[in-house]
């Protein structure tokens, strides 16, 4: 009882916000440093149109699949309705690679398997008075943390790309209605763009990439921009490819179409910009408060808390 209400219980309370803390610093620093990058690429001219060469994966995907491939029964589902869901996830997160989803669950099952093992060597050296119960819990919650973390991770990524995506598109569809007013088809206005934009937005032209290998491949236009949305899950990409379905069902040109929805688009971003300006007063006014009445509380109140556990310490063990 005396552990409970100690030093030792503030110690390790301490230590809980620190990585809280730690976790919530790392997070913000690489959502800030991927949105910069993001700025920087818009802002930044393309001194080529040319697309960038990229390595083939084939090695890459050989070498996962010999070893994870070991850990495949141990790890990953066996139903094949949760397999397609999280293939789905992975690859809106960007990860098509066949072995990403042995990836994923084996990354799950590392990160628990490691964050409990760094907690109980912690425990073994500084936590020897605790309760049983208290150094279960210390173990069992690093754990859960290491299994959420892909997790978290995969959300985040598909996030970042949705937003990037959402972005870039009203620029994408000013590109292609300049190609097709140009007299180009919208299969050869879809291979131009995505040179064009392969230095500025990286998801876009990757998902352009894809369009123009489902395109030369024969499959019909009206499923390969579904799937695209799909992808990226996006809703006004959504409404563009049912946009473009009726288009081709109902003979409406295709530059009108083009011409319309831009317009949209581009008033739609606007509004999301005007909307974000006027949330950020009150965002810095709470995160001011968040972040100067705590502390400002805790540094007044931590004298008498001490005290006060010192005081119950000592009736119970002055009871026992």
């Amino acid at each position: 009882m005396t552990a409970l209400f100690g030093l030792e219980s503030f110690r390790i309370f301490a230590v809980i916000i620190f990585v809280i803390g730690g976790a919530v610093l790392v997070m913000g620093g690489t959502s800030l440093v991927s949105e910069r990058r993001l700025l920087g690429r818009r802002l930044r001219a393309p001194q080529a149109t040319d697309v960038p060469v990229r390595s083939d994966p084939a090695h890459k995907i050989l070498l996962e699949d010999n070893f994870l491939s070991r850990f495949e029964d141990f790890v990953t589902p066996t139903k094949e309705q949760d397999l397609v869901v999280i293939r789905q996830r992975l690859i809106r997160a960007g990860y098509r690679l066949p072995s990403a989803v042995r990836v994923f669950y084996a990354a799950k099952a590392a990160l628990s398997l490691g964050f409990s093992v760094v907690a109980a060597i912690l425990l073994a050296i500084f936590g020897a008075t605790l309760p049983f119960p208290a150094m279960l819990a210390a173990v069992i919650v690093p754990a859960l943390l290491g299994f959420l973390l892909p997790s978290f991770w995969i959300e985040r990524q598909t996030q970042r790309r949705r937003e990037e995506a959402e972005l870039g598109f009203p620029d994408v569809l000013d590109m292609l209605l300049v190609c097709v007013e140009a007299g180009n088809s919208l299969d050869q206005a879809c291979r131009r763009v995505a040179k064009e934009i392969a230095g500025v937005q990286q998801v876009l032209a990757e998902e352009f990439g894809i369009i123009n290998d489902e395109l030369r491949a024969g499959k019909q236009r009206s499923q390969v921009f579904a799937d695209f949305a799909d992808r990226l899950n996006v809703p006004d990409l959504r409404a563009f490819a049912t946009i473009l379905k009726h288009s081709e069902e109902f003979g409406v040109s295709i530059g009108d179409t083009l011409r319309v929805y831009a317009s949209e688009m581009r008033y739609k971003r606007v509004m999301r910009a005007e909307e974000k300006a006027n949330l950020m007063p009150v965002k810095i006014a709470m995160g001011s408060i968040l972040f100067t009445v705590p502390p400002t509380m805790l540094v007044m109140a931590a004298p008498s808390l001490i005290m006060m556990l010192r005081a119950f310490a000592g009736l119970a063990a002055g009871g026992h």
